[in-house]
């Protein structure tokens, strides 16, 4: 079956989505449906299929590039959500019956000051490059969610689990009783930070009342720099057993106001954030916004 190609414009974006269905033996196998570029396929969404029914759907990658958008690039943070949800949208109109988007979040972030990523771009020859910090973990800690718990409303597939982790985190940010629980030995002992760094993070753990207030007196050019070489031994100790980053759903429809709440501004550092393109990865273009 021939490709449906649609374009949607949202905002000063224009979209072209392509719909391909895969029948064999007059029954559908299979449908992908994406927005794609001028050189490459953006985001992409499967659905699967049995006796000619679609059963599920899960975004298999998402990819940036200045061509995702017909007329005008993309920019750093809102036309990354724009064209997400334009292509959510699209595949719920076409196929009501879907009611939730399996994803894994294995978004990362080079998270660097500009000069080191200028260091970073030039030395890729040589092998070497900034290392890359979890996205979902570093917005956790400085946001008290993910980026698409953010602007998706995203949660764990197991909603128990996801209750829990949201527990975990008020506990693990708010509570004073349990930062005041935790010595400075202790913290240093769960997150093995660099030595040199060490007089730094005490400055600012010790004048804190909770971990939420630790990580906000952090300076924003400091951040990278003090949090990203722990901030996953952090973490994965205190989430252990309530969060994972595979299994998550983004849930049809999507919201009018896009899962934004009236909280304070979304803190993403500069850098660049990048995934790996394997089945069912999920990145996003870097956002400051």
């Amino acid at each position: 079956m021939e490709p449906i190609y649609t374009i949607i414009t949202n905002g000063p974006y224009k979209f072209r989505i392509k719909d391909n269905t895969s029948i064999y033996d007059g029954r559908i196998i299979g449908r992908t449906i994406k927005i794609v570029g001028n050189s490459s396929d953006c985001v992409d969404i499967s659905i699967t299929y049995k006796d000619n029914h679609p059963i599920s759907a899960c975004i298999p990658y998402i990819s940036y590039d200045s061509e995702c958008s017909i007329d005008t690039p993309l920019d750093r943070g809102r036309g990354s959500v724009l064209m997400v949800r334009t292509l959510c949208q699209y595949v719920y109109r076409q196929l009501p019956t879907i009611r939730e988007i399996l994803f894994e979040d294995k978004s990362n972030i080079e998270c660097a000051t500009e000069d080191e990523i200028r260091k970073s771009s030039k030395s890729r020859k040589k092998g070497t490059h900034v290392k890359p910090i979890p996205l979902y973990f570093f917005s956790i800690a400085f946001n008290g969610e993910t980026w698409y718990e953010k602007y998706f409303r995203a949660r764990q597939l197991d909603n128990q689990k996801h209750i829990r982790y949201k527990t975990k985190i008020q506990e693990l940010l708010r509570s004073i009783e349990f930062k005041t629980s935790i010595s400075f030995l202790q913290f240093l002992e769960i997150i093995h930070p660099p030595p040199f760094i060490i007089d730094e993070l005490q400055q600012y753990y010790m004048i804190s009342s909770t971990f939420g207030a630790f990580f906000q007196s952090i300076p924003k050019n400091d951040r990278c720099r003090l949090v990203g070489d722990w901030i996953s031994n952090f973490m994965l100790h205190f989430l252990k057993g309530v969060f994972h980053n595979t299994d998550w759903v983004i849930d049809l429809p999507l919201s009018t106001e896009g899962g934004k709440s009236k909280s304070r501004k979304y803190y993403c550092p500069k850098g660049k954030i990048r995934h790996t393109r394997t089945f069912r990865d999920f990145g996003i273009y870097p956002i400051d916004i």
